[in-house]
């Protein structure tokens, strides 16, 4: 058997399950279902037949220094510098597998996704590999459950003797009678967008079906070769890729493409919908979560994560608090929440981006009040051992109070020690540095002053993460 690599496709925008997924921490890094993100579950549930060791993670650049940098920084990570769609991503994992292991089979897996059999999705993954081995590009096909709008199908000729049946075509989302009749004619099966391939196979089928996106790859890849670090070429080069996904780049002209049908207890984790589904329920089929109480309600989703959310008498309702919203909406239309955090962009809230609390690598801070014009506040809690980057900042200055635990600060050439109750404070245009060289949690209360109180006033010199700007 040939050597198996994972590549586990970990972009998103943060739409699909807004209020609790933003742009800066999208749903692959959230905690849905369990103990586990779905990113960690993803990569768990490859054990035994996958090692991590053999798990390439490929996601956006400002991920691995950002609030997701705890998910990743213990991973292989290929970082893209910009959003390109599945393929440019799936064709640069191919040629550096190729390159470091001769002719890899790539399993690839969304990093968003649930899955509930193990051992079911093991047994088919056996049977994509052992096509893949053959040559094939494999795709896994859902048993459909019931007819559903919300994903694409794939239609394959099951009349074949084989554990991989050839794919007659590939279909967009249906309306609703168009999806009970695929499931009337039979042969049909939801598009999981997770595949199995060699990596010649697929940049085989790239150089035949997308030569632009090929070449790209093919001169990223000599670059590279020349000596330049790889993922200093693609911080460069990867923008030049065409952007388009895998299935209109690859899959639909090919014909080489088969599909292994497996039934493994699956959902795209894709609204908040499809959460109901898989979250338990008590006595009247209610989701409930966090601090929520449901008194004479049915159907309802209620998932609080800050404060006391209450109902009463609700019928089929979705509720979902965070510190800064609030998402009501009926059952059924939770995929409509994207045209909220449209309306949010235009009017230029900051609310799709990130949370009231921001993880960061050396900690977290929390926005207590930034709604007064001139002054920002914030909570900040640095972890042992962590340091914040040196920086400075051009139209603000910062006073710290420290409430928990000691301070290292940097001011120009000026190292102090901040105590509990004490303070201390940066002016304007100062190079400066928080750090905590305690075995304790360091908590300050920051107050900002200044015309301008964004965070891309940030000029680092020198950062232990690697943020440069």
């Amino acid at each position: 058997m040939n050597d198996i690599k994972a590549v586990v496709l970990a972009g998103g925008s943060g739409t699909r399950l807004w209020p609790m997924s933003r742009q800066q921490l999208p749903k692959q890094f959230l905690k849905l279902g369990g103990e586990e993100s779905l990113l960690a579950a993803t990569i768990s549930r490859l054990h035994p037949k996958i090692k991590q060791d053999d798990v390439w993670v490929v996601t956006n650049e400002a991920h691995a220094t950002g609030e997701a940098f705890s998910e990743l920084n213990h991973l292989h990570t290929i970082l893209e510098p910009c959003a390109r769609n599945t393929a440019p991503a799936i064709a640069l994992a191919a040629a550096l597998l190729q390159e470091e292991n001769h002719d890899s089979i790539m399993l690839v897996l969304p990093a968003d996704h649930l899955i509930q059999d193990i051992p079911a999705f093991h047994q088919g993954l056996d049977k994509a590999i052992a096509a893949a081995e053959q040559g094939k590009l494999v795709t896994f096909g859902i048993v459909p459950e019931h007819p559903d709008t919300g994903f694409g199908y794939i239609q394959a000729d099951v009349n074949q003797e084989s554990e991989a049946f050839a794919v007659k075509r590939f279909a967009e989302k249906p309306d609703l009678s168009t999806a009970k009749s695929f499931l009337d004619e039979g042969g049909y099966f939801w598009n999981s967008g997770m595949f199995v391939w060699k990596a010649s196979v697929i940049l085989s089928e790239l150089k035949k079906h997308a030569p632009e996106m090929y070449d790209v790859v093919q001169e990223m890849q000599q670059i590279w070769q020349g000596g330049e670090p790889w993922q200093e070429v693609v911080r460069h080069q990867f923008q030049n890729m065409p952007a388009d996904s895998i299935d209109y780049a690859v899959l639909e002209p090919s014909d080489n493409v088969v599909v292994v049908p497996v039934s493994m207890g699956w959902s795209d984790v894709g609204s908040w919908d499809a959460v109901f589904d898989i979250t338990d329920k008590d006595e009247n089929n209610n989701a409930v979560s966090g601090h929520a109480i449901a008194v004479d309600c049915e159907n309802t989703l209620l998932r609080s994560e800050s404060r006391l959310l209450t109902a009463v008498g609700l019928k089929d309702i979705i509720a979902v608090e965070t510190a800064d919203a609030i998402l009501l909406c009926h059952r059924g239309e939770s995929q409509r929440v994207r045209e909220i955090v449209d309306v949010i962009k235009t009017s230029g809230g900051s609310e799709c981006l990130e949370h009231v609390t921001v993880q960061r690598p050396w900690g977290s801070y929390t926005v207590l009040d930034n709604k007064a014009e001139g002054y920002k506040l914030k909570r900040i809690e640095v972890n042992p051992g962590a340091s914040l980057s040196l920086q400075r900042h051009q139209h603000r200055s910062e006073h710290w109070v420290v409430v928990s635990g000691t301070a290292t600060v940097t001011r120009d050439d000026e190292i102090i020690t901040v105590a509990k109750n004490e303070s201390t404070y940066i002016p304007i245009g100062v190079k400066h540095r928080l750090a905590n060289k305690g075995k304790i949690p360091l908590q300050m209360i920051e107050v900002q002053v200044g015309d301008y109180l964004e965070e891309d006033d940030i000029e680092r010199f020198d950062d232990i993460y690697g943020r440069t700007k």
